[in-house]
């Protein structure tokens, strides 16, 4: 996979996750989550891999 901000963040809304970011730091959060549940990080593969086990333990 290429480690752009656009190809991690589609990759993440296609499993229903939500990335932004401020600066150099990404945030990752369910659909319409609260501040609780979202995760914050500097590193794209971080964010890649932290988003997409939060949508594994979603549907789990």
């Amino acid at each position: 996979m290429d480690m752009t901000y656009k190809a991690v963040q589609e990759t993440l809304r296609a499993a229903g996750i939500v990335m932004s970011k401020k600066g150099e730091t990404h945030r990752i959060n369910f659909f319409s989550g609260l501040e609780d549940t979202a995760r914050y990080t500097t590193n794209l593969q971080d964010a890649l891999d932290n988003g997409l086990a939060m949508a594994r333990r979603q549907r789990s």
